[in-house]
């Protein structure tokens, strides 16, 4: 009688596995979006998940928002040159009616991530929520025909110099979207050490980020001169009162147009990355 019970139990746990057993999109570049934690309950729609994972060589991030929850049921296919994938995903809440009376009320949105790099490119709701997947492009329209109305949801991309003006409005889970979707460069660098000064709440997401960059960088030297000062940008009159001293290391990002400057990333004892440019001759020759 033991051994029927738990065979009965075990065919029942291996059937509730499968039922809720994660969903994955793949692309054609071997990433993947995970629909995890199966979410169910009153006004939650079917084929409900709580988490939104990416996947890249092994690496998973979690792309999840905690005032919503993401829907899929296994259909939804990665756009024809398999670099984007429509998310559909719903926030609602119990709100007052006016009569003391709670009444839900829910809003569904659409999010495209490019499944390159798990940046969420847009995210947007309304009417633009329907439009498919063109033939043969990555191309969101409304409907088959020519002359459809199409989304241009690369427009929206985040950058760190399309937020310039509001970068103490930013949030931790938007400062990693952020990343992800303009990857720090030489080109803005300078814009990324901005928001770490003028966000607190972001400051070391985005240190972390600046660092990671500096590591990252192929060509090594140290400074040859007993103190160098450290300038915001090649020129005289941007000198700072910080400086290096000989021997320490950094990391070499790009020379200035007329050779006289070395932009530099330098990370303290401490571990705190500083992107600066120095004067050509203060550094050894690399």
């Amino acid at each position: 009688m033991k051994n029927k019970l738990l065979f009965f139990f075990m065919t029942f746990l291996s059937f509730y596995n499968f039922a809720y057993a994660d969903i994955e999109v793949k692309s054609q570049n071997g990433n993947s979006v995970i629909f995890s934690q199966p979410k169910c309950g009153d006004n939650i729609e079917l084929d409900a998940w709580d988490k939104l994972i990416f996947s890249q060589n092994g690496e998973e991030i979690d792309l999840s928002r905690a005032d919503r929850y993401y829907t899929e049921d296994g259909s939804s296919k990665v756009s024809p040159g398999g670099n984007y994938l429509v998310v559909n995903s719903v926030a609602g809440d119990y709100l007052d009616s006016g009569n003391g009376a709670k009444k839900y009320v829910s809003k569904s949105y659409c999010s495209v991530i490019d499944m390159r790099s798990g940046c969420i490119v847009s995210d947007w709701d309304g009417e633009v929520c329907g439009y498919q997947w063109t033939k043969s492009q990555d191309i969101l329209s409304g409907s088959d025909n020519n002359d459809a109305d199409t989304f241009d949801f690369l427009s929206m991309k985040p950058a760190v110099r399309k937020i310039k003006g509001s970068y103490s409005t930013l949030k931790t889970m938007d400062a990693n979207n952020l990343m992800r979707c303009d990857k720090i460069n030489n080109e803005n660098v300078d814009d990324y050490q901005t928001l770490s000064k003028e966000n607190q709440e972001v400051r070391q997401t985005i240190l972390n980020g600046i660092l990671n960059y500096i590591n990252k960088l192929d060509i090594s030297s140290s400074i040859s001169t007993s103190k160098s000062y450290l300038h915001s940008s090649p020129d005289e009159n941007s000198i700072t009162k910080s400086y290096l001293v000989a021997g320490d290391n950094v990391k070499v990002i790009q020379l200035s147009q007329d050779k006289k400057w070395v932009e530099v990333g330098y990370v303290s004892s401490k571990g705190k990355p500083l992107v600066k440019w120095v004067r050509f001759e203060d550094i050894k020759q690399f």
